[in-house]
């Protein structure tokens, strides 16, 4: 076998988002002496991402004419760079005589099934993996970019036939892929549709003293950490006024881990009367973070799985986090689960309630890690993986 993994990734993805949880799985298949080559969009070339910023001007120029409830310019954008990696890979496909082409959303599928028919020696076997909860479309709305009705139910459509037509495809709760099934209108779930968890993510664990002596961290302070990407679906305005209405607010310490606009953030600590400047931090040890803090917490609109809230059960750091898409289907009953629809004050109360709590806070400590080591590990997600190439090498060859 010869894998190709495509995403659109960037670095914030690196850190936060995709790639910590592809990174460990292309390290197993590795060892296992199987190749993997990874793109992104840093193989894109100088001229590749001209032609794209040119077609991107036309296009949205053309579609700026009248008006619309559709973000016309953003949803271009969305789909171009998108289609454009599946270009890159139908070209480094065939060039390296990849036996797979695992696409890590819908749009770059679309662009591998168009552009390999074009490009010689492109014959691998492909699928796709959905990350959001429920359909892609949805998601690309979820994340800032409005749509109309009747784009909404065309882009659906589409997003089925690239779905229907792909090898294999998976989500990474059942949760997400019965709402990917619902939301695009497919009964029953097709049999090549499989959920595959994260593996239990490889972060190093310190001792609470010995991570907040390596941070510099006041032992009189209270931390509550939040982890992801500063977009508007991670909603942190809500944790930040959260965080402003607990009590004793000038023990309370803010740490924020992600890329983003932190400046937006800063303004709206302010804004609510945040006693503390939040920190920001990028950092590839995320573990560090979370071991030396007193709670996670996460006031996400949306998530398929939770990685985020995933470590911070493993650091045996209680966790109160938001009950939505499949986050209840994988910490189940190692944190605490506020509405997905709580506002700042039912979230504070949460937190709150957690913090003064030293038994409660121990017991979700004590459930989390236990939880969480027990999760399938790197390899038993590996043997899956392979399992459904191999099963796609042997469909395809059916197929020719």
């Amino acid at each position: 076998m010869k894998i190709l993994m495509v995403t659109r990734e960037v670095q914030a993805d690196r850190r936060y988002g995709l790639g910590r949880s592809l990174a460990p799985l292309i390290e197993e298949f590795r060892r296992r002496g199987i190749t993997v080559d990874y793109v992104c969009q840093a193989g894109l070339g100088m001229r590749a991402l001209l032609w794209q910023n040119r077609l991107h001007r036309l296009l949205a120029g053309l579609a700026g004419i009248g008006k619309s409830d559709t973000d016309f310019p953003a949803l271009i954008q969305v789909l171009l760079e998108r289609f454009n990696m599946g270009r890159l890979a139908a070209r480094v496909a065939a060039r390296e005589g990849c036996t797979h082409v695992h696409c890590h959303d819908p749009i770059i599928a679309a662009g591998y099934r168009f552009f390999s028919r074009f490009t010689r020696g492109a014959k691998a076997a492909w699928g796709v993996t959905e990350h959001g909860f429920g359909c892609y479309m949805q998601a690309i709305q979820e994340d800032g970019v409005p749509f109309s009705a009747r784009l909404m139910r065309w882009a659906r459509a589409r997003e089925a036939g690239v779905l229907k037509a792909a090898v294999w495809v998976i989500a990474p709760t059942r949760a997400a892929l019965d709402q990917l099934a619902r939301d695009l209108d497919i009964a029953p779930v097709p049999t090549n549709w499989r959920f595959v968890y994260h593996a239990r993510p490889q972060l190093q664990c310190y001792d609470k003293r010995e991570a907040r002596r390596r941070l510099g961290w006041d032992e009189a302070m209270v931390y509550i950490v939040g982890v992801g990407r500063l977009v508007g679906l991670k909603r942190f305005p809500l944790l930040i006024e959260a965080c402003a209405r607990l009590p004793k607010r000038e023990r309370i310490q803010l740490v924020l881990l992600g890329e983003g606009d932190s400046e937006a953030l800063r303004r709206h600590a302010r804004d609510v009367g945040l006693a503390r400047e939040i920190l920001f931090a990028l950092t590839d040890d995320v573990g560090l973070y979370l071991c030396a803090a007193d709670l996670y917490a996460s006031a996400s609109a949306s998530e398929s799985f939770g990685l985020a809230n995933f470590e911070a059960m493993l650091c045996a750091v209680p966790v109160v986090c938001t009950a939505v898409g499949g986050v209840p289907e994988v910490v189940g009953e190692a944190a605490w689960l506020v509405p997905p629809d709580a506002d700042a004050a039912t979230l504070a109360q949460a937190m709150q309630r957690v913090l003064e709590d030293d038994g409660l806070r121990d017991t979700l400590a004590q459930k989390g890690r236990v939880r969480a080591s027990a999760w399938p590990d790197v390899e038993e997600i590996a043997n899956i993986y392979e399992e459904i190439y191999r099963v796609a090498v042997a469909e395809t060859d059916r197929a020719l």
